[in-house]
């Protein structure tokens, strides 16, 4: 009888840590990842609009349909669409050819998505980078 309280109060406060330790040490929780590009560090100029970077090698056979499909983004963003500015720039420093970069306005690249040939493959990529640019816009007063 008067154990009752002390194992009520050792239920209450230990058992939880104990069953969210077994979950982890198991692997049976796996993170919610909202992000669809990959996360990159790096930095370009700065700008007053948040910036959709294609980086061109010397011979594209994909720019034609990667600027199209960006610039369809640009339209899809509706309200937003004066927020973000679409560019193409040659291999630099830190970004790599095949790859549409997200960049802020202080010029901080966030997320990078890959682009190619694939016409099904580059849509898909533009849907993601449509949700995740809306997100950010969304949580952001810059640009």
């Amino acid at each position: 009888m008067k154990h009752k309280p002390v194992l009520a109060l050792v239920g209450v406060f230990v058992l939880p840590v104990a069953l969210a330790w077994l979950v982890l040490a198991q692997g049976w929780f796996t993170p919610g990842v909202r992000g669809h590009g990959e996360w990159v560090e790096g930095h370009i100029d700065a700008a007053t609009q948040w910036r959709l970077v294609l980086v061109t090698p010397a011979h594209c056979d994909y720019c034609a349909s990667a600027t199209e499909l960006l610039n369809n983004l640009d339209l899809a963003l509706g309200r937003d669409g004066d927020r973000v500015r679409v560019e193409q720039q040659a291999a630099g420093e830190g970004l790599v050819p095949g790859f549409v970069y997200i960049a802020d306005p202080p010029g901080m690249l966030v997320m990078r998505y890959p682009m190619g040939a694939d016409e099904v493959q580059n849509r898909e990529t533009g849907r993601d980078l449509l949700n995740d640019l809306r997100r950010l816009l969304k949580y952001s007063r810059a640009g």
